[in-house]
């Protein structure tokens, strides 16, 4: 379907309209004024318009299906488009089955999502970097209980059996743990990290929150994913807003509507895996930022 979106920024304090042209479930054009074209065009006047939000859901394949179905429709009515997902494994030769078992769980969402593997740092090797390079596996977790586990991994090894793709590898440390220990590990490897060369997230992911910007462009999401501007895809959300609040009205996600506040999630089975062709894409257009 092709269509344009006319999207005025008064609440920037600029009388400008972006004119978003939506073609082939991506914005193939963005203009400041509108654009002469004979297609149907959707006024965003009276609205508040933003990109998808990109939200974090790991070690879904842990999950049961009737966890997997409530998680997937809670993040689609808070305006989520794309989920960043992994497949928890504990040895390289599970991956494939795990990464299949994931597959299988999300074949019913509306939105797109992303895979990587969740693990222990002790099972990271070289042939686990292979196979993230071979499959384009986007990202690691290394799920541990203290710091000390990193330093028992041969680093070296993994950063070069790492740089042609480069996954990114990142810890999470549970919960319970005192913040400012967890802080100070954080800090710790981040300065691991930039010694060996590993790329990495330096900023938690919340599952509760959306993905920051940085690291979207980490993870290589960015600017598929994120932005409204030319060649993304066309996910955003429209928001009604009385000055005070905004209410969530509509999430789209490449063209297609799969969710408005008066009807149930919409579109099921439409979302795709999303391959990241490579990690740590760069680049920001301020079109994106508004």
């Amino acid at each position: 379907m092709r269509y344009i979106i006319e999207r005025p920024l008064q609440s920037l304090g600029t009388d400008t309209v972006l004119s978003y042209l939506v073609d082939s479930q991506k914005i193939s054009y963005v203009s400041q004024g509108p654009l002469r074209m004979n297609v149907m065009k959707m006024s965003m006047q009276g609205v508040k318009m933003i990109p998808g939000h990109i939200s974090p859901l790991m070690s879904l394949n842990r999950l049961p299906i009737e966890m997997v179905r409530q998680n997937l429709s809670e993040r689609v009515r808070s305006g989520t488009t794309t989920l960043l997902t992994s497949a928890e494994i504990n040895y390289l030769h599970e991956a494939e089955t795990e990464l299949k078992r994931t597959r299988h769980l999300l074949i019913s969402s509306s939105i797109d999502y992303c895979i990587g593997l969740s693990m222990s740092p002790e099972k990271i090797t070289p042939q686990m970097m292979s196979f993230c390079r071979k499959q384009k596996i986007p990202f690691i977790q290394l799920n541990c209980k203290d710091f000390a586990q990193l330093t028992h991994v041969i680093w070296e090894r993994i950063s070069e059996a790492n740089f042609s793709y480069g996954t990114v590898i990142f810890p999470t440390f549970p919960s319970s743990i005192d913040q400012k220990l967890k802080n100070t590990w954080h800090k710790k490897w981040n300065e691991l990290s930039i010694k060996r060369q590993i790329p990495t997230l330096f900023h938690d992911l919340c599952e509760s929150e959306p993905i920051s910007l940085p690291s979207l462009k980490m993870l290589g999401l960015y600017p598929v994913k994120g932005g409204l501007f030319t060649g993304s895809d066309a996910d955003y959300c429209i928001y009604r807003t009385d000055g005070l609040r905004d209410a969530l009205q509509t999430v789209i996600v490449r063209g297609r509507i799969v969710f408005t506040n008066h009807d149930r999630e919409q579109h099921q089975g439409y979302g795709k895996e999303i391959i990241v062709v490579k990690p740590r894409r760069f680049g920001e257009s301020l079109v994106s930022r508004v």
